[in-house]
């Protein structure tokens, strides 16, 4: 009996800790969405960057995401910043709901994606991660991919 209560002082501790710092790492991707981010608003007088993106099935059969931005110039090495920057960074890529990965460039393979409708969405982020917006509005494009196969 002693054995037991032995185990469960230290197991149950144990899960409990596990559970909370598993659910509150802001890189973890279960629990990930698109309000985690602070915003970032850009200020009067910078030039406003945008972002349109298209995805389309290549020959493979996955999905390729093409980003094209304005204004806005990808820089990887710049990431973490604890300072905003107003017109590069990165951007985040986000499938139904859910962000899958940060991007630093034009092009990404989403890989296979769920039969029917896929929402797909990439917003643009400070070297500081924060979502980039202007007049309160995320700068971000979004499309919806019909899967039929």
């Amino acid at each position: 009996m002693s054995r037991m209560r032995s185990f469960l002082v230290f197991f149950i501790p144990f899960i409990v800790f596990f559970i909370y710092f598993t659910s509150n790492n802001e890189h973890n991707s279960s629990s990930a969405n698109h309000m985690q981010h602070d915003y970032v608003e850009i200020p009067e007088g910078n030039k406003i960057p945008s972002v349109n993106i298209s995805v389309n099935q290549d020959m493979s059969g996955t999905w390729l995401l093409s980003v094209d931005t304005t204004h806005f110039n990808f820089a990887p090495q710049k990431v973490g910043s604890a300072d905003p920057s107003f017109n590069e960074g990165h951007a985040h890529i986000y499938v139904n709901g859910k962000k899958i990965n940060r991007l630093y460039g034009h092009f990404y393979n989403l890989d296979t994606l769920k039969k029917g409708e896929n929402e797909i969405m990439v917003t643009l982020n400070s070297n500081n991660h924060g979502i980039l917006s202007y007049e309160g509005k995320p700068i971000m494009s979004m499309v919806v991919v019909d899967n039929q196969k």
